[in-house]
């Protein structure tokens, strides 16, 4: 479960520490999510793995991503504390909660195996029905009523865009090849017979 309704807030955590958001924002962010989560059941099982920043540092310098590797160790690290700290204790309190190094998540049999003898006896699943795996099952597969939830009227810089930076951006959205009008109407990219159609 690497970004979920259940973790993200570890990028909040971290990215507040470093002074990237302000607190309102993290006020926002506490608000949604408040709304949001109840209606979602938690995962069954939460398989963490451990890698130590210097490790991560390693692999991010290894693969070469230029934004990835402007990253700083302190806002890993930051990462690192909110999931030990704060996640994997609330998590551990709804459901099965595995943690391997990152030497030990190599062996996939082992993990596997662990997660087939887990006794799965915690967390709301155990309180559904029929009825109530329905009701989930209408909303998640609803993105309108989805994003309703999310819907609060708050604007902030860092994550919500105003009226005149929302046109701005559709306007330049139009502007794309192929999107001023519905596709196979627009012979900017190629679209052929478009006046007997």
């Amino acid at each position: 479960m690497e970004r979920s309704i259940y973790s993200d807030f570890v990028f909040v955590e971290a990215m507040y520490n470093q002074g990237y958001i302000r607190k309102q924002c993290v006020n926002h962010y506490n608000e949604v999510k408040k709304v949001t989560v109840r209606e979602y059941l938690p995962p069954h099982v939460v398989v963490y793995i451990d890698v130590p920043v210097p490790e991560l540092q390693r692999r991010i310098q290894q693969k070469g991503n230029p934004h990835e590797m402007k990253v700083s160790s302190a806002y890993l690290q930051d990462i690192e504390n909110a999931y030990k700290k704060t996640f994997l204790p609330e998590m551990s309190e709804k459901c099965e909660v595995l943690q391997y190094s990152a030497r030990e998540a190599e062996d996939a049999e082992k993990v596997v195996e662990d997660i087939e003898y887990l006794r799965y006896d915690k967390g709301p699943w155990l309180d559904q029905d029929d009825r109530t795996f329905h009701h989930l099952r209408m909303l998640v597969q609803n993105k309108l009523e989805v994003l309703n939830y999310t819907t609060i009227p708050v604007y902030l810089p860092e994550i919500t865009i105003g009226a005149h930076q929302s046109n701005r951006v559709f306007r330049k959205f139009l502007e794309l090849p192929g999107r001023r009008y519905s596709p196979g109407y627009n012979a900017d990219v190629g679209d052929k017979w478009i006046w007997l159609k």
